[in-house]
């Protein structure tokens, strides 16, 4: 069988360069994928078939086969640029479902570059970012928050306003400080003044 390989970033490209892929060819290709898989390490082959004109069954037995002994590797056995003879087998068959099957290599490489290219770029991102330090006085007013003890009746109403504490801290006088709460009653008020009512 003749075929020529070439190499493009982590992709090996194997081009059949025989009219027809048959019983004649089936030996050759299983021990070419072989020797690639196993011995020399590379694990995402695209086949090329695009000289291939004509395919029996046992053609299609070993693009099966190739397609199992990748995925054994844990790889990516791809082929591209198949006629329409094979494609219509492929279907009849339904290995069109199972198999990766592109329209061109071009296809395959636009594929995964962008892929590569993104992970470039969310390494760049992912470097840690150094933080100004807070000047002096938010620092300390942070602090005072921080360690101010706050008690029930400091809890924010529906305004969005917490009285007593908040006020003391600002240094408002406590007669600002007892305006009255903004809200709903509480149920102890509503049930004295339910009891007062009767």
């Amino acid at each position: 069988m003749k075929y020529s390989v070439s190499n493009r970033r982590d992709l090996t490209i194997v081009k059949i360069e025989e009219p027809v892929f048959d019983v004649r060819s089936a030996g050759a290709f299983r021990q070419s994928i072989h020797d690639m898989l196993q011995e020399d390490g590379r694990k995402n082959l695209i086949f090329d078939f695009s000289l291939v004109k004509a395919i029996d069954s046992c053609g299609v037995g070993s693009l099966l086969l190739a397609h199992q002994m990748a995925n054994q590797c844990h790889g990516l056995a791809i082929f591209v640029s198949l006629c329409q003879q094979i494609k219509d087998l492929l279907k009849l068959s339904g290995l069109d479902k199972q198999l990766y099957i592109f329209t061109s290599i071009n296809e395959v490489i636009t594929l995964v570059e962008p892929h590569g290219k993104s992970r470039r770029n969310s390494r760049k991102k992912s470097s840690p970012k150094t933080r100004a330090p807070l000047p002096d006085d938010s620092q300390k007013e942070i602090e005072v928050i921080a360690s101010a003890d706050f008690h029930e009746e400091d809890v924010l109403e529906d305004d969005g306003v917490a009285l007593g504490k908040d006020r003391a801290l600002n240094g408002e006088g406590a007669e600002n400080g007892a305006r009255r709460k903004r809200g709903r009653p509480r149920k102890s008020d509503a049930g004295s003044s339910a009891g007062t009512g009767k």
